[in-house]
């Protein structure tokens, strides 16, 4: 476990430990990422069978709370292929400064059952958000690194949301998912959306950690 981490977010280091998940640093240096010209992840996409049950176990160590739902994804494309019926169940939450994410194994998709073929929990992703996805997309893919999955909605200028997963499986065990989300044509940040719904669930104002 990196020591630095422990000290500065221990409600993190508490989740990822009782869920045997690896900090990001442990997986991936840090200069990894600043070789590609990307920022440092912000989020931990862990797939897992039961979605309700890691939440649960997320906020007993202060996480949290989380924003959970099932949705339709009808612009999901995976190995390049329309996704029609694609539904995801996803909770959203911080554990001081670092989103995690959980996630089911879906419906119309195998891209997180996958994961979960000999396990209840797999550390899925790193999300990393981050505007000028065709920039990024090239380097990516220029590095060995394809995309697997792609999705997202336009509603130009207003709000444009663009994802994509490139796989780093073979050398790092998990997927770089980059999130590029513009409202106006400036980068959006959802984390005070979800801190918000966070501190409505706890009854008090929005506050960063």
């Amino acid at each position: 476990m990196n020591p630095k981490v422990l000290m500065t977010n221990h409600v993190l280091s508490r989740v990822l430990d009782d869920l045997s998940i690896p900090h990001i640093e442990e997986r991936l240096p840090r200069e990894f990422f600043y070789r590609l010209g990307l920022r440092f992840p912000q989020q931990y996409g862990i797939a897992c069978r039961d979605v309700a049950a890691c939440v649960r176990r997320a906020e007993a160590f202060g996480a949290g709370p989380f924003l959970h739902t099932k949705l339709a994804a009808p612009n999901w494309i995976e190995e390049g292929e329309l996704r029609r019926d694609c539904r995801l169940e996803f909770a959203l939450g911080y554990a001081g400064d670092a989103q995690i994410e959980f996630l089911g194994p879906g419906e119309g998709t195998e891209h997180y059952a996958r994961a979960l073929l000999d396990t209840d929990i797999a550390f899925h992703h790193v999300g990393i958000y981050q505007t000028g996805m065709n920039e990024i997309s090239a380097r990516l893919e220029g590095a060995g690194y394809r995309t697997v999955v792609r999705g997202g909605m336009s509603l130009r200028p207003a709000l444009t949301i663009d994802f994509r997963y490139f796989d780093a499986r073979q050398e790092h065990g998990i997927y770089l998912e980059i999130l590029d989300f513009r409202c106006l044509g400036f980068e959006l940040s959802m984390e005070p959306v979800i801190r918000a719904y966070s501190a409505l669930k706890k009854g008090q104002s929005p506050k960063r950690p």
